[in-house]
């Protein structure tokens, strides 16, 4: 008895065994009867097929095209240049505050420049000036005095004395600025401005925190070079 017992259950195990196969079989034929009826949907449906000659039209409408510029147009603005909100009264009178502008990416610097720039000391902020020095300027110190002679006035001989040697006497050219003791600290070991810096001030002299007090501005720094100021209306137009 309990060896019939022991093959009733073997084959009661085995039946439930194949059932289970065979119901899982059924769903998996489904699924795949579900997926062969939408592709043939699909192959039948109109717009599928229609889909090809859809995109050709759509790409010979001259409206797609002046999209597709103007898309061109907006990305080539913001590779290569970005805009700045002038804030404070460092560069009046040529800014003021509220002021908007249009800043020109990987331009070349040259002097009289003016150019936005990331401060080191505050990150995230965006200041405004003018490009005064430039790399090779030849610089000498007297105290918190700093003589600036431009690269272009050395004289043929390339005579590097700018100190006045007489009370008065100054090389041609030369700008005689008032700076702070931690950038006469700083530029205490140069003869020129070294490759990749800048001397900058705002037009503002007298409400300015600039090179006078800061010292060199890096290349690194520098965003670009201001080109045109559209805000406010009244003064829009190309900035010198």
């Amino acid at each position: 008895m309990q060896q019939k017992r022991t093959q009733i259950k073997k084959r009661k195990s085995r039946n439930q065994k194949r059932q289970f196969a065979v119901r899982r079989n059924k769903k998996q034929q489904k699924f795949l009867i579900g997926i062969k009826r939408r592709v043939h949907y699909l192959k039948k449906t109109k717009t599928w097929r229609e889909l090809p000659e859809n995109l050709v039209n759509w790409f010979r409408q001259k409206e797609t095209w002046g999209l597709l510029l103007f898309l061109l147009l907006l990305l080539f603005f913001f590779l290569r240049f970005g805009t700045h909100k002038v804030d404070g009264q460092s560069m009046a009178p040529t800014f003021q505050t509220g002021d908007r502008i249009i800043v020109k990416k990987q331009q070349v610097i040259q002097r009289y420049d003016i150019v936005t720039f990331e401060p080191k000391e505050i990150k995230g902020e965006s200041y405004v000036k003018r490009i005064i020095g430039m790399p090779g300027d030849q610089i000498q110190l007297d105290g918190t005095t700093l003589y600036l002679l431009p690269e272009e006035s050395v004289t043929a001989e390339g005579d590097t004395q700018i100190l006045p040697r007489e009370p008065g006497s100054l090389a041609d050219g030369t700008l005689t600025i008032q700076v702070s003791e931690y950038t006469a600290y700083m530029l205490g070991s140069y003869q020129t401005i070294p490759k990749g810096h800048y001397f900058v001030e705002g037009d503002n002299r007298l409400h300015s925190d600039d090179s006078r007090v800061f010292g060199l501005v890096d290349s690194a720094q520098i965003e670009g070079v201001v080109l045109y100021r559209y805000y406010p209306l009244t003064n829009m137009g190309a900035v010198h």
